[in-house]
């Protein structure tokens, strides 16, 4: 005691406590780090357990049985399965032996606190459970190759249902449409729920490449119903409404053109309305079957049948109108050519009696003979129509023809009466012309001896006997029939433009005997005055007396204008006044 006193001395009691804490501080870091370590190994080896227990937990062992349920049907897997089991085995003991051995081994040591060769067999722990993991993964992906037949075919079934369901569902849309009409659908669904329910059982008995085989009928069966029902409504809306609607409009033009005596046997309609509603009839049974592969071609077809039938009829009932009125018009057009015809002989006869027209191209013989063809042709016409075996468009097609062939004929009789009417009117100039010039004669005697002038009489006497037998002569060419109206209008205008002249001629010399008259009247008043006015004027009555009227005229003018200078613009205003 006393040395252990005496060394406590020598160290000093302040360092040795100093000593005591250091120590007691060293032992409780130490306490401290060891349950930290101990802390750390324990949460380690959780994982682990944790780790081991996710591999342990994989399919291995359910899928190993799906594999021997598949090999039991598919012997090439049998074989598979042998080594798969052997390998699960492998591992199974792997993790039991060795494994699951150490984390045990280890789990308890810690439990007591034992930290010795922790560490190494923690990391013999990881390494070994690397192993555990990958052996079992590859294992497992190794079996998922065979059990993926059974997935991939519970794929397609789950694709093939979902597609039966839309197809469902597009039924419930339109079932109030179609379900009446085919009521064998209903018949279709359950067989196809029948189906699914054989193909269930075909999976889980494993009959997978069955099922495959099985699944493709259902899926054909389902897109076979699908593809009908998206064409379905409007099938059935076209035989049920549409095509029966129009069938009916037309029984009832063909009963009403029935009654009205239009002959239906030239455009067929019986027999088409038969065939129509014999292939409707054919087509409905098509549907109500779902035979449906051509049925949109047959109801195109079908349509337009209809419509072809249809569009014949009512085309017929139009053309009766048009017919009437062209058969009317073209019977009329006939009729009126036939008059003329006649009433053309009868002109042309006496034409030749009274005209020389034998340098004209008139043929109404040939012309007449082309049309009596035309008119026996319009009497079969007529008796056809009479019998009423024809169609009236095809009927307007030969009235149009006809008529077409009667206005060659109106064309040259227009012609041959123009040519009559200008005729006649050539004559009747003539006989016009031959009038006024006898008019004119007439005016030009009764001018002359109204006048009583000298000299006028003696002197154009000849000239107006000469003009009357000119007139006498065109009239006597006239009477000779036929006549040639070109001669006879050549002459007409030859005596017209001699007789014109005449009277002008005489017209001019009276003015001018009047005006010397007035002269002479108007210069009396200055010969009492002017000797030189009375010598003129004098030889102005001299030459008057023996009918020089232009000199005495001349004379009478130039003695008064010396006189009384404009004198001569009042005696022509004066004339002027007179004649008008």
């Amino acid at each position: 005691m006393d040395k252990i006193m005496e060394i406590i001395e020598k160290i000093g009691t302040r360092n040795l406590i100093f000593a005591g804490i250091g120590l007691v501080v060293l032992i409780v870091f130490l306490f401290v780090y060891r349950g930290l370590r101990i802390r750390k190994y324990r949460k380690l080896i959780v994982d682990v357990e944790n780790k081991m227990n996710a591999v342990k937990s994989l399919p291995l062992q359910y899928r190993l049985g799906r594999v021997q349920s598949i090999s039991k049907n598919m012997p090439e897997v049998s074989e598979l399965y042998e080594q798969y089991a052997q390998e699960f085995e492998r591992i199974c003991e792997y993790q039991k032996n060795e494994l699951g051995i150490l984390v045990n081994e280890v789990d308890e040591q810690l439990f007591y606190g034992k930290l010795r060769k922790v560490s190494k067999k923690m990391k013999q722990l990881d390494e070994m459970l690397i192993v555990y993991e990958k052996d079992s993964q590859e294992l497992l992906e190794k079996i998922e190759k065979i059990t993926e037949i059974e997935n991939v075919q519970r794929i397609e079934i789950i694709r093939v249902k979902e597609m039966y369901r839309e197809t469902i569902d597009h039924f419930e849309s339109i079932r109030f449409k179609v379900e009446e009409f085919v009521p064998n659908l209903l018949d279709i669904f359950n067989e196809i729920d029948d189906s699914f329910v054989k193909l269930e059982g075909m999976m889980n008995n494993q009959l997978f490449e069955d099922a495959k085989e099985f699944t493709k009928d259902i899926e054909a069966k389902v897109i076979w119903v699908n593809q009908r029902l998206e064409d379905l409504p409007s099938y059935i809306a076209v035989v049920r409404q549409y095509m029966p609607k129009k069938v009916a409009h037309i029984q009832g033009l063909i009963q009403i053109m029935t009654e009205e005596k239009f002959s239906l046997n030239q455009l067929d309609a019986y027999n088409r309305l038969n065939m129509i509603q014999t292939t409707l009839e054919e087509s409905i049974g098509h549907i109500k079957k779902l035979e449906l592969d051509n049925i949109g071609e047959v109801l195109q077809n079908l349509s337009d049948a209809i419509d072809s039938l249809i569009q014949d009829l009512e085309g017929e009932k139009r053309s009766f109108d048009e017919f009437k009125e062209k058969w009317d018009a073209s019977y009329t057009l006939i009729t009126e050519i036939y008059d003329q015809y006649k009433q053309v002989m009868i002109d042309y006869n006496r034409m030749r009696s009274l005209y020389v027209i034998d340098d004209l191209d008139i043929v109404i013989d040939e012309k007449f003979q082309e049309f009596d063809a035309l008119l026996r042709e319009s009497y079969d016409l007529e008796a056809e129509m009479v019998k009423g075996n024809f169609s009236y468009s095809q009927m307007i097609v030969k009235v149009e023809t006809m008529k077409d062939n009667a206005a060659v004929h109106q064309s040259y009789l227009n012609d041959f009466f123009v040519l009559r009417d200008h005729l006649y009117l050539q004559e009747q100039r003539a006989v016009d012309e031959l009038e006024n010039i006898n008019i004119v004669l007439l005016e030009i005697k009764s001018e002359i001896k109204n006048k009583h002038l000298p000299m006028i009489n003696e002197s154009y006497k000849d000239y107006i006997q000469d003009s009357y037998d000119k007139a006498a002569q065109i009239q006597a060419y006239r009477q000779n029939r036929p006549v040639e109206l070109s001669e006879l209008s050549k002459r007409v205008d030859g005596a017209r433009d001699v007789i014109y002249k005449l009277y002008d001629n005489v017209h001019n010399l009276i003015v001018t005997a009047e005006m010397v008259e007035e002269a002479i009247v108007f210069g009396n008043r200055y010969r009492s005055t002017f000797l030189e006015v009375n010598t003129e004027l004098t030889k102005a009555e001299v030459l008057f007396r023996n009918g020089e009227y232009t000199k005495a005229l001349s004379t009478a003018v130039d003695i008064i204008e010396k006189i009384q200078p404009g004198s001569y613009e009042e005696l022509i205003k004066k004339s002027s006044e007179k004649s008008v």
